[in-house]
């Protein structure tokens, strides 16, 4: 059997103003749709709609909820507590675990672009089949064209297999988010390659690979695996869970495990995790502007300006973000839009917390 997790508890808060606590990220708007949404289309046409579950924080389960079909509402389950993608992965993968550790998951993360839907499930199907036999997680990775510091990147190693005509490889290293000039080193290599956040194995798996190289988690999963379809479930996660560590799953495991694999995704891939990277797969004029809505420029280039409702009228500014919303109007660099969290640390230490 193969499911699909979405994992829809991002903050976003690199994509402020339009993204806030009331507006969590993955119900931003792109060409027509949540990235949610489309997010949900891509596991249904995987899986197949009764495979699919969500994850979220507690505190946006309402929100989440009240954004998707009635049917996919009885399959979102909650965190209770923000501790990034390794606790969530490790409480997913328990759950399934508990009554078809075999069965093989595709994680996918609620807040990227897909822009070629087909070749993106024919890559995933290929990774699912590998993963249902092989010892150890498989990963997508992405051919890397820029020296990005936010990704983390994989080492391709030794071709083990060939699945639907999809190659398969032993990782050799991978590492998360590394400093600059490492991140230009891999990319001279020409043999790394951006992990997409997708990764996919057996439920059992996952709980073992995240207790082996994490023995905090030993306990703590057991404990969870224990309680599951008993009365006493809910307050025993509760209790267990807020004693987890803060961590991401690529920290947890990725940069550990020995038995990773990954398949090449070439299927128009976008971690939309800043207003550049929204800017990189938009529809851009002549001069690489993304506007939304009416808009006028003379000798402007390279910006990314979205205000509502108005007309946005440039001259002579070139590499700008400017977003307008309601209550707060933002213009920041391109090639500092990684500040963004910075700042709302100021804001919030003026105490203007309405603004977050």
């Amino acid at each position: 059997m193969a499911y699909a997790v979405v994992m829809a508890g991002g903050n976003g808060s690199r994509l402020w103003p339009r993204v806030r606590m009331r507006a969590p990220k993955p119900l931003m708007v792109f060409e027509g749709k949540t990235l949610l949404e489309s997010t949900l289309d891509r596991a249904v046409a995987l899986v197949g709609s009764e495979n699919v579950f969500v994850t979220t924080n507690e505190n946006l389960r309402d929100i989440i909820t009240g954004s998707i079909a009635p049917s996919m509402v009885s399959r979102v389950y909650t965190e209770p507590g923000i501790k990034d993608t390794g606790p969530a992965i490790g409480l997913m993968a328990a759950r399934i675990a508990l009554s078809e550790p075999e069965a093989v998951i595709a994680f996918l993360p609620a807040d990227h672009v897909i822009l070629d839907q087909g070749e993106f499930n024919r890559v995933l199907k290929a990774a699912l089949e590998a993963g249902e036999t092989l010892d150890g997680l498989v990963v997508i990775g992405i051919a890397a064209d820029e020296p990005c510091t936010s990704y983390g990147y994989i080492r391709r190693g030794k071709e083990i297999r060939v699945e639907d005509g999809y190659p398969v490889y032993r990782v050799e290293r991978f590492r998360e988010k590394p400093e600059t000039e490492k991140a230009q080193r891999y990319l001279r290599q020409g043999d790394y390659f951006w992990n997409s956040g997708i990764v996919v194995g057996r439920a059992g798996m996952f709980v073992e690979l995240l207790k082996k190289y994490n023995p905090q988690f030993k306990q703590s999963l057991e404990e969870i695996t224990a309680c599951l379809g008993q009365s006493s479930e809910a307050e025993v996660i509760q209790r267990v869970y807020a004693d987890f560590e803060r961590i991401s799953f690529d920290y947890a495991v990725l940069e550990k495990a020995a038995r990773l694999y990954m398949v090449v995704g070439d299927f128009g891939w976008e971690d939309i995790g800043s207003w550049s990277s929204l800017a990189k797969v938009s529809p851009k004029d002549g001069a690489g502007n993304v506007f939304s809505g009416r808009a006028v420029e003379i000798d402007s280039s390279n910006c990314f300006v979205s205000a509502p409702g108005k007309l946005a009228a440039l001259i002579g500014v070139e590499d700008l973000i400017v977003i307008d919303t309601d209550d707060v109007l933002f213009i920041c660099r391109k090639d500092k839009d990684q500040q963004v969290k910075a700042l709302l640390g100021r804001i919030r230490g003026a105490g203007w917390d309405e603004y977050l």
